[in-house]
């Protein structure tokens, strides 16, 4: 067994709406092993988003909080060190890249942006080397015009791929990503997957995939996690999910295929 680069021990949060608290997460436990990608499963509105959020640091920016609970990473206290770490050691790709890009300002400049948060010592010329370099991972062709574009110049695909090279340029342990196909037709769909198969492999990362289809997460995880009300239901190898689905609504889910 690899070392467990991430551990979520008797999480609770939830959100704040019309000044009446509403308890999302229920006493999630998860362990989430190095070099491995997990994938979390469930329907709309069964909590894998939030947890997304509380593993980040960003519950609060939706009016939420984490009630009680521990979540470490790397051995450390990640609630209490997120700040210093985020999009440098744990990183997010957020689904609707329309809402999470700045619109008046060039992707090239916003992925800089994200490289000078945490190296302010290379110089210029450094800097636009690695988003260079990073642009070709993602394949992005066309450095100088995609560069330069503004996002309602790109497509939905190219979007994406911009938010996944902010998410990876500073060579992250862990990558998140929720729900990162949503809204994209089919073929790029299957192209951004693909995308982040070759990506773990080549930057030896450890990913949590969070979807709702559980055929992304039967193709594209090591471990799934389904979710439900709140909960974690089950979580075993994809072998042990797909083949001997204890909880109820693993079943169901199954059965939908």
């Amino acid at each position: 067994m690899n070392k467990i680069i991430l551990s979520v021990k008797n999480l609770y949060a939830g959100y704040y709406v019309n000044s009446k608290y509403q308890q999302v997460l229920k006493n999630v436990n998860l362990d989430i092993e190095e070099g491995k990608t997990y994938a979390i499963v469930g329907q709309s509105g069964s909590g894998k988003s939030t947890l997304a959020l509380c593993l980040m640091g960003l519950i609060s920016i939706d009016n939420g909080k984490i009630e009680k609970g521990n979540i470490s990473f790397c051995g450390k206290d990640l609630i209490s060190d997120i700040n210093k770490i985020r999009g440098k050691d744990i990183s997010i790709v957020l689904q609707d890249p329309h809402s999470y890009l700045n619109p008046v300002i060039t992707v090239g400049k916003q992925v800089l942006e994200a490289l000078e948060v945490y190296n302010k010592n290379l110089n210029k010329e450094e800097k636009i080397k690695r988003v260079k370099e990073v642009f070709e991972k993602v394949k992005l062709d066309d450095f100088e015009r995609i560069y330069n574009s503004y996002p309602h110049q790109l497509s939905g695909g190219q979007k994406q791929r911009v938010l996944i090279a902010m998410a990876i340029i500073n060579n992250p342990k862990l990558l998140i990503a929720d729900e990162p196909t949503s809204g994209l037709d089919l073929t790029v769909q299957k192209q951004i997957l693909e995308l982040f198969a070759e990506l773990k492999k080549e930057l030896n990362l450890t990913m949590i995939m969070i979807t709702h289809n559980i055929l992304i997460a039967k193709k594209y995880s090591d471990y799934v996690a389904v979710m439900y009300k709140g909960e974690i239901a089950e979580q075993k190898s994809k072998k042990e999910i797909f083949e001997n689905p204890v909880h109820e609504y693993t079943k169901k889910l199954l059965d939908n295929i």
